[in-house]
Formats: C-alpha cells, sequence, structure tokens
C-alpha cells in the first residue's frame, strides 16, 4: 500500500481523534501518534485510509488499527455521494452475521478534515484484487481446490446474510422516506440521473440505449421481494482471514433497499468480468453462472427471477463507473482529453452483446489500463 505524505491530514486528524479517545477513555489521554498511513491500492469511490494509533491512557500504552472513511470532493465517482450513510449502513450491521468493522466516530463537520469521514476498526485480512483477473495472478491461483471453494462458500454465506437482514429494523431509513426508493423504476431513476450527471450531455451510443432498455423494459412483480441490496456484492469487496473465512465484508456507499436480483447480477456479472470476459479460465472451486444462481437460491430460499433485465442493468452501472473513472483521470492529467478508455472497454462491449447492438472499439487506453497486476491487500 502506498504511503501517504500528507502535512495536512496528519496533524487534523491527530487534534480531532485525541478529543474521541480522550471523551471515550473518560480522561484526558496523551501522547497520540498516528503512524503508517496508507491507502490500499483498491477502491476509488471514498478517501480511505489505514493507520495505526498509539497514546497514553492513565499510566497504560494504548495501540489500535483503525481506518478513515472521506468523502471525496474533488473526484467524486457518484452523484450525491454521502460518506455518513455508508458508515450508518455498517453501524446497521452490527451484531449479525454480516461481519463488518466496528463503526467507531462519525464526523459531520467538514471543516475537520475538508469533507464528512467516519472512522472504524481495522480488520486484518486479504482482499482478493488482480489484473486482469483474480483466477489469473495474485492470491486465488496460490490456493488448492478445497481452499477456494471453502472461501467462496463463506462469501455466497456471508452474500446471503446481507439480503436477510431485517432491513425495516436497521435500513429503513435507505428510503429516504419515500418508498419508491426501494422498486426497480426507483432504482432505474437513480441510475438515470447520475448518468445524466456522469456524462454532461455527451453522447455514448452503448450506454445511451442501455438506459432506454432499462427505462422501457421495466420488470412486472419486481418489488414484491425487498431487501437490503449491498450494491457492489463480490469476492473482491470482501477481506478474508486466515481461515479463509470472511472476515470483513467492504464498500457499503450504494447500498438501498430494492430487488435482491440487482445484487445477484452485480455478483455475476464481476465473475463473468474476471473469467469469460477477460479471456481468462474458471479457477476450480470457484462455481459458473448456473451453478451460483442455484447455490444462492439453496442457501436464500428465494427462487429468483429471469436475471437478463438484471444482467443489463449491472453491466450499465459498471459501464457508467468508467465513464466517470476517465473523466476522473482526464482532470486528473493521467489521461489525455481524446481519450475513448470511458467507452471504448470490455464492459461496453459486454453491454452492447446484451442489447444486440454494435460493440465500440477497445481503448487503447484501457488495454494499459487492464495490464497483469496481483497483489495481496491485507489489513483492511
Amino acid at each position: 500500500m502506498p504511503a501517504l505524505d500528507d502535512s495536512a491530514l496528519r496533524p487534523a486528524l491527530t487534534a480531532w481523534l485525541a478529543e474521541r479517545l480522550s471523551d471515550q477513555a473518560g480522561e484526558r489521554i496523551t501522547g497520540l501518534v498516528l503512524s503508517d498511513l496508507a491507502a490500499p491500492a483498491v477502491g476509488q469511490s471514498n478517501d480511505t485510509v489505514l493507520f495505526e494509533a498509539r497514546w497514553v491512557e492513565g499510566s497504560a500504552r494504548r495501540s489500535e488499527g483503525l481506518v478513515l472513511r472521506r468523502q471525496p470532493t474533488a473526484r467524486q465517482l457518484f452523484l450525491n455521494a454521502d460518506v455518513l450513510r455508508e458508515g450508518r449502513v455498517i453501524e446497521g450491521l452490527a451484531n449479525t452475521p454480516v461481519p463488518v468493522a466496528s463503526v467507531r466516530w462519525l464526523e459531520a463537520d467538514p471543516s475537520v478534515l475538508g469533507a464528512p469521514f467516519f472512522v472504524m476498526s481495522r480488520v486484518h485480512g486479504t482482499v482478493p484484487a488482480a489484473k486482469p483477473s483474480i483466477h489469473a495472478v495474485g492470491w486465488l491461483p496460490s490456493l488448492s481446490v478445497a481452499q477456494r471453494r471453502y472461501l467462496w462458500e463463506s462469501a455466497m454465506e456471508t452474500f446471503v446474510a446481507v439480503h436477510d437482514i431485517d432491513w425495516r429494523a436497521r435500513h429503513a431509513f435507505l428510503l429516504d422516506d419515500d418508498p419508491a426508493n426501494g422498486t426497480v423504476a426507483g432504482y432505474v431513476a437513480w441510475l438515470e440521473e447520475w448518468y445524466q450527471w456522469a456524462t454532461h450531455g455527451r453522447d455514448f451510443p452503448v450506454t445511451d440505449a442501455g438506459l432506454a432498455y432499462l427505462k422501457e423494459n421495466l420488470p412486472k412483480d419486481a418489488d414484491d421481494d425487498q431487501v437490503l441490496v449491498w450494491g457492489d456484492p463480490r469476492v473482491g469487496n470482501m477481506l478474508f482471514g486466515e481461515d479463509l473465512k470472511v472476515a470483513a465484508a467492504l464498500d457499503w456507499e450504494n447500498a438501498r433497499i430494492g430487488s435482491p436480483a440487482v445484487d445477484l447480477a452485480h455478483w455475476l456479472f464481476f465473475d463473468a468480468f474476471a473469467t469469460s470476459a477477460s479471456g481468462v479460465e474458471r479457477l476450480e472451486g470457484f462455481p459458473d453462472r448456473d451453478e451460483t444462481i442455484e447455490r444462492y437460491e439453496a442457501l436464500s430460499g428465494r427462487r429468483m427471477p429471469d436475471l437478463s433485465y438484471y444482467d443489463i442493468s449491472e453491466t450499465f452501472f459498471i459501464a457508467v463507473t468508467l465513464i466517470r473513472q476517465a473523466d476522473i483521470s482526464v482532470a486528473r492529467g493521467t489521461l489525455s482529453p481524446g481519450t475513448t478508455m470511458g467507452h471504448g472497454n470490455i464492459v461496453s462491449q459486454l453491454l452492447a452483446r446484451l442489447l444486440g447492438i454494435d460493440e465500440p472499439e477497445l481503448s487503447a487506453d484501457y488495454l494499459a489500463h487492464r495490464r497483469p497486476v496481483g497483489e495481496e491487500i491485507a489489513g483492511q
């Protein structure tokens, strides 16, 4: 993980945390030092900082690993990003079968660190992350077939546990007092608003067609089964312990109330993206699409509908993130203004195939971006 050199962040966070720890201890703590500040190698939507805090409480020396999640300002991926909302989602998962880090403090005052943020406990483990695929490089290929299957089963059990959460008791605030926000139509309306903001009125033939399809083909009876939708469920958003069980489920910024089919299609998208879409052979121990659906149904007790509509909605979702990510890279100066990476990528090609329309050519920038990189990300 790259070290951070932020002369403004460290003193401001130290002063703020000293107050929080003193309140927690019921006495003034002293000697607080923050060390090992690092940004994880994955994650692009919120500013995330891993660090170690050491201090003296009375006559005792204390230390704790913590994680800062700060709302982005200059590189916002999603419209109306709300990091405190994500913190509340994680808080609502405490003491449930879904393993998450413990949220320690929420801070709404943007003057402290330049934007709202929350701090949570640090859970140690490994996140499977690699380019072009976790099936080709990185941690998973080093495991045995039986170990990979065990890891996958733990991941699937955690995924299903999310949908079993009593959201009316813990996460009703996600509806924002409007039941329509928990419908598929509400989800598509959110996608459209975000898309219009991300594209700034530019024409993108494939994603334009994708949005039109979603608006014109809303599935019937889609809102009969409402669950807590994770928003980004995948093995790459789970931190695994040495026992290969899920130690923490990560990245809840797009959690909402809605159809479980949204999440299942999202999971299946990333499975296909890591294998067939990237020209990579699936590792033994990781079930294919049909077996994944069967296993989800067996664990959840739900009979899933035809997922064709949701395959399009979640491929569209990822395609829009790539448009936005390309614009962020242009603004940073890491991509040229004329880049076609935002739409000349595998995801837009996948969406075009689902819609039965012409596929865009792959951008040279996208091919460079997908160059193989493999690493283990520990201690999130």
